[in-house]
């Protein structure tokens, strides 16, 4: 919607390039409905991927960059 929040999630995307091994892991989890396994997968492989651009987008923006903010 257009709530006041939205404006924070702006510019919050992000892609990870998920291996082979990672997938056949991500089917594992799914087949095995492997709640731990999920969470272990996400903090060791996605969060990683997601903070590093996260990391280099601000670091851009504080460094007098625009990109981060349009």
């Amino acid at each position: 919607g257009c709530g006041g929040d939205s404006r924070n999630h702006a510019g919050t995307a992000a892609t990870i390039t998920l291996t082979e091994e990672d997938l056949v892991r991500l089917m594992a989890i799914e087949v095995d409905r492997d709640g731990q396994e999920a969470l272990a997968f996400v903090r060791e492989r996605v969060l990683p991927q997601v903070q590093r651009q996260q990391n280099s987008r601000m670091k851009g923006v504080l460094d007098g960059g625009t990109a981060g903010l349009r």
